[in-house]
This record gives C-alpha cells, sequence and structure tokens, in this order.
C-alpha cells in the first residue's frame, strides 16, 4: 500500500530493550505523518534484537531511541530483468518453493513501485521476462500502459502448484480494485475498459477451475 501511495517517512520509536536484548515495548516519538508507516515501524521493531545494557556486570532493561526510515531504492529495470532471469534459471534446475517466493517478491518490488517512478518502457523488461502465456493477456496494449499487473498471473500461470500461486492470486484481488482506478484515469474509457475486462475474466477463469 505504501508503495503504491508513493510514501517515504522516517519514524523514531522509542524502543524497551530487555535483558536478554528483545523488544518489550514500544512507542512512537515522533511520527512520520502516515499511518501506513507508522504501524509498520512498530511493528517491525519487536522483530529486531539487540545485545542488552550491561549496568555493572549484569544485563538490565533499557530504553533506546531508534530512527525507522522508509525510502524506494531505485529500481534500475536492467537489473531487475537479469535477477528475475537467474532466478528464473535456478527454479528450472532445481523446482524450489522458497525460489518460487524469491521471484514472486522480485516481481512485486516491480508491480509495488510508485506509479511516478513507472515508464512505459518497463514493458519492454516485463516482455522479456514472462511466459508467453502471460504476456498474451496484454497483446495489444504494451505501448499503452505499464503491465505490472501480468506480473502477478506469470507466477499463476508457471508455478500453479506453488505456495506463491495462491498468494499472488490472492494479492492481485486486492491490488486490482486500486489499478483499475488508475488504468481508467490514464487511458481512454473504451482501452481501459478492455484492459480491465481482460483481467477480470482471467481471475475470474482461474475461480471457476
Amino acid at each position: 500500500m505504501a508503495r503504491q501511495m508513493g510514501l517515504e517517512g522516517r519514524v523514531l520509536l522509542g524502543v524497551l530493550i530487555n535483558e536478554a536484548g528483545s523488544v518489550e515495548e514500544v512507542r512512537i516519538l515522533k511520527s512520520s505523518s502516515s499511518t501506513v508507516l507508522d504501524s509498520a515501524a512498530l511493528e517491525t521493531a519487536y522483530t529486531f534484537k539487540f545485545a542488552p545494557a550491561i549496568l555493572g556486570n549484569r544485563p538490565v532493561k533499557i530504553w533506546a531511541n531508534l530512527p525507522v526510515e522508509f525510502k524506494f531504492e531505485e529500481l534500475k529495470p536492467e537489473i531487475w530483468l537479469l535477477e528475475v532471469k537467474e532466478l528464473q534459471k535456478a527454479i528450472a534446475r532445481e523446482y524450489k518453493e522458497s525460489l518460487i517466493m524469491d521471484l514472486y517478491k522480485l516481481y512485486k518490488k516491480l508491480i509495488f513501485s510508485p506509479k511516478k517512478t513507472i515508464e512505459i518502457k518497463v514493458n519492454d523488461y516485463i516482455r522479456l521476462a514472462v511466459s508467453d502465456r502471460t504476456a498474451k493477456l496484454w497483446d495489444g496494449y504494451w505501448r499503452l500502459y505499464p503491465a505490472t499487473s501480468i506480473l502477478f498471473f506469470d507466477i499463476i500461470y508457471c508455478f500453479p502448484e506453488s505456495y506463491a500461486r495462491f498468494e499472488a492470486e490472492e494479492e492481485f484481488r486486492k491490488f486490482f480494485e486500486s489499478e483499475a482506478i488508475a488504468i481508467r484515469s490514464t487511458l481512454p474509457q473504451i482501452t481501459a475498459d478492455t484492459i480491465i475486462i481482460r483481467l477480470k475474466n482471467a481471475i475470474e477463469t482461474l475461480q471457476n477451475k
């Protein structure tokens, strides 16, 4: 959600670190002004591990300030494609759920990049990344709108028995609501409606199988 909204920011947390180095309590000392980022920072902070503070010769509880920064890393499509191809080769050599999930995570880096950073030329890389079956979903539209949506379907089509496939299907349904709005605000009505209907039909076909 934060990626789609293009959110960046910095949260300052106060964390209570116990004698074992685990985070016992978290407070927001300075908000990022975004509840999405603040919530993510709070949730993530509980997973951190620290070296416990020492008083004398024994560990003690201590409050510490912890800044958490959310910043987009620049995504270079040519490097993204190389990483995709390497993972696809690795999966072809040995079918492993962990590798498929890594591929899906790499797809999501592009899918959820802020819209302002995605240009139509990204389609040249997506076309080289996906299977022929997946590419057909975007026939006629490669020069009209970024094809990031079909990356969900590439996981679904190529790895139908994987856990990543079911995650991709679920996440596409959530993603599609906002993506349909973006498509309609960018393209002429007839073109937008055609793309949206094609994607709806694709997901409904999966549901009916």
